[in-house]
């Protein structure tokens, strides 16, 4: 059995080896491909993610098989949607992992080409000058805000973006009844707050430290695309500068690696608007607020046999740290970490 598939309790691949390997062959073109190796990568607490090594008589390849969820979160796109956003980062000029082939059979999958570099937050939050790669990564978002909706796409407002977590809270069960209260607060302070409509263009939606390729300290790609849409492209910024996501390095606004300022000037000399300090605090106080709702949906997955179960129940503890945080940051209109 090729390494990587070791534990009846990992996630299935999405087609059995044998049809998987002839699904391979037919798309490459070979009479006949072997899988040699299949390895479930780190960090998939939604979707999961397989290295998957090809051989046919011509050439050897490695791919990234992406399926799942079996238990999906309200904001996940489907994998149609989620190729097609890829393929448009794609076509833009962003450097993401190149989308090969989508499958929408009984269980939905698409296939990239493999690409390495090192994703684990930890180990890039922990590193001593992560400047050209701050700098990278205010460059590319500004590309990605580049992207501008086609004609009848209906864009979300941060007021419609507000209602949605307020749909999902509605959905919780098992809540306590302070943290309910809690996500109540922070629902209303958001929504007195909501800023007016912008411009929309593509955004991201889960930028973060852990959702690039990082090589020799310079950016190799931006992955998960799976929340991606069309909105407000502070929203990005202020997820990728929120506290909940600097790790170690609450010093350092620009996703635990550096200097918001270093992060801001890349992303305006790419052609990004100057971003708007209210504006971006207003997505601020929503990525903790989402976070945290997300985190709760996390450990509803969890009790109900979702892979990996200590990670999404590891999410859901972090929740009332995550509702300190946003109660801070509006009392006193200061973002939590400094």
């Amino acid at each position: 059995m090729p390494d990587g598939i070791t534990s009846g309790t990992l996630p299935a691949l999405p087609l059995a080896e044998d049809a998987l390997a002839t699904w391979f062959a037919d798309r490459l073109g070979a009479g006949s491909a072997r899988l040699t190796r299949i390895h479930l990568l780190p960090g998939g607490a939604i979707q999961h993610n397989w290295r998957v090594d090809v051989e046919t008589d011509a050439a050897s390849h490695a791919f990234v098989v992406r399926a799942g969820p079996e238990i999906a979160l309200p904001e996940s796109r489907s994998k149609s949607d989620e190729f097609a956003f890829l393929r448009s980062a794609r076509d833009a000029g962003v450097p993401v992992p190149e989308p090969m082939w989508l499958w929408v059979g009984d269980t939905p999958f698409f296939v990239t080409g493999f690409l390495s570099g090192d994703a684990r937050r930890e180990a890039l939050v922990a590193r001593a000058d992560n400047t050209a790669l701050v700098l990278d990564l205010g460059a590319v978002l500004a590309r990605i805000h580049a992207v501008l909706p086609v004609d009848g796409v209906v864009a979300e407002t941060p007021a419609a973006r507000v209602a949605t977590l307020e749909r999902w809270i509605g959905a919780l069960d098992r809540l306590d009844l302070g943290i309910r209260a809690e996500l109540a607060a922070g629902i209303g302070w958001l929504q007195a707050h909501a800023p007016d409509r912008t411009p929309a263009t593509l955004v991201h939606r889960d930028f973060r430290t852990g959702n690039f390729l990082v090589e020799n300290g310079r950016l190799v790609a931006v992955l998960d695309w799976e929340f991606a849409g069309w909105g407000d492209p502070a929203e990005d910024i202020g997820w990728f500068c929120a506290a909940c996501w600097c790790g170690a390095a609450p010093d350092r606004a620009a996703g635990g690696l550096g200097a918001r300022e270093d992060f801001y000037g890349a992303y305006t000399a790419a052609g990004g608007a100057a971003p708007d300090a209210g504006r971006v605090f207003f997505w601020e106080v929503f990525a903790h607020l989402r976070w945290a709702v997300i985190a709760l949906q996390q450990g509803a997955r969890a009790r109900a046999g979702a892979h990996p179960a200590w990670e999404l129940e590891e999410a859901e503890a972090r929740v009332p740290g995550l509702l300190r945080a946003v109660g801070e940051m509006v009392r006193t209109g200061v973002c939590a970490g400094g």
